[in-house]
């Protein structure tokens, strides 16, 4: 079978068989390639060109310009992070990665971006810790607090404790002053005192 012949304007002036390019309408990008067979007088399918896309190297594609083929770098589908915020984002576009978004994932939620990496801010990550410290205290406090409120009740209404719930509260309110004596200026590395059982 003869091969089509086709003039400036892409219009075959030769019928034949021509092997069309495909491209996509939004993006430009190499969707494949179809044997078609021209008549004279008739051009290419549209979105399509006779220009071959050649050999793409991995992590790119190819896009038409319109008068030829560009290869792009492609990152759809992949994860990449804010230098600015640490958000994650799914890359859904042709082309280098925006700015301010890396491909490298943060190790914490405390890193900086220093240009060519990730770096943990000490300062931050600490300042973190004692406040997740500071209400952890809390917590156990309540916890405790809670766990002797009938025995409050019966001295506020002004009942004799017996021994048993006198050994309870001394218990407790020694495990409290423990846990507010703990330096949390240490945090994360603090070992918390046992509730009394």
């Amino acid at each position: 079978m003869t091969s089509a012949v086709l003039d400036k304007a892409k219009i075959a002036t030769t019928a034949g068989n021509i092997t069309a390019y495909s491209f996509s309408a939004q993006t430009g990008e190499f969707t494949g390639s179809s044997e078609e067979f021209l008549a004279i007088g008739v051009g290419l399918p549209a979105g399509s060109t006779d220009i071959t896309p050649g050999a793409v190297a991995e992590g790119c594609v190819a896009v038409f310009t319109g008068s030829e083929w560009e290869q792009k770098e492609d990152h759809r589908g992949k994860t990449v992070y804010s230098t600015a915020d640490l958000s994650a984002l799914t890359v859904d576009y042709i082309g280098p990665l925006k700015d301010g978004f890396v491909a490298i994932e943060p190790a914490t939620p405390y890193d900086k971006w220093n240009g060519s990496a990730w770096v943990t801010d000490a300062e931050s990550q600490h300042v973190a810790a004692v406040q997740d410290a500071q209400a952890l205290r809390q917590q156990h406090i309540d916890t405790a607090m809670s766990s002797i409120s009938v025995i409050q009740l019966k001295l506020q209404a002004g009942r004799t404790l017996n021994d048993e719930e006198k050994n309870r509260l001394d218990q407790v309110l020694d495990y409290i002053d423990a846990i507010n004596a703990i330096d949390l200026s240490s945090a994360p590395n603090i070992t918390w005192p046992t509730q009394p059982a």
